[in-house]
């Protein structure tokens, strides 16, 4: 037993003694990397509901995320999620002219928001994902010439000032059903 102690002992000290000679892996220096920041989980209760009962919850989206993946909403995320198969229905709200609070953040927000236009932000977010090119060129080619080319010097608002007008609505939404049609 006194060998087993002392053989134990004598490997012990020279683990220590190794290690205490090796250099640190990490330079001291430098700081720790801060994570990279990633968007909250979905509440259960949302994330079971169906793409239709998420549509049919678009004026409750509080916030529409710009590049902070942190600032979001749920319902939205959970439209996202959804990808295809949320597609009809966003469609289908285009032409939902009630006015409700516009949930961009970080913009200057739009006094005629609509719930149509949450439907289409999500819409292009799902097709484009996170290429803002593909996003700016889909939302081009949905709008009318006129407004396309106001694009470059009024940017979204060109958009706003396109379903503006009552019948554009309706126009945007056929775009929409042919692009699906076009694109399954």
């Amino acid at each position: 037993m006194v060998a087993v102690f002392v053989v134990s002992a004598l490997s012990c000290g020279y683990s220590l003694a190794e290690n205490n000679s090796r250099p640190s892996l990490q330079p001291e220096s430098q700081p720790t990397p801060e994570p990279e920041p990633t968007k909250p989980p979905i509440p259960i209760e949302i994330a079971r509901l169906s793409a239709l009962q998420l549509c049919d919850r678009l004026a409750d989206i509080k916030i529409l995320p710009t590049k902070d993946p942190t600032i979001t909403d749920p319902i939205y995320e959970a439209l996202i999620s959804k990808g295809n198969s949320a597609i009809p229905c966003l469609i289908e709200r285009i032409s939902d002219k009630r006015k409700i609070p516009d949930p961009r953040y970080s913009v200057p927000h739009w006094q005629h928001y609509a719930i149509g236009d949450t439907a289409v932000f999500i819409l292009l977010r799902i097709i484009a994902g996170g290429d803002d090119l593909r996003w700016e060129k889909l939302m081009k080619e949905m709008l009318s010439a006129k407004y396309s080319e106001e694009w470059k010097t009024n940017g979204i608002y060109a958009y706003f000032n396109y379903v503006s007008e009552a019948k554009n609505r309706k126009v945007l939404q056929r775009w929409w059903t042919k692009w699906l049609k076009d694109n399954k």
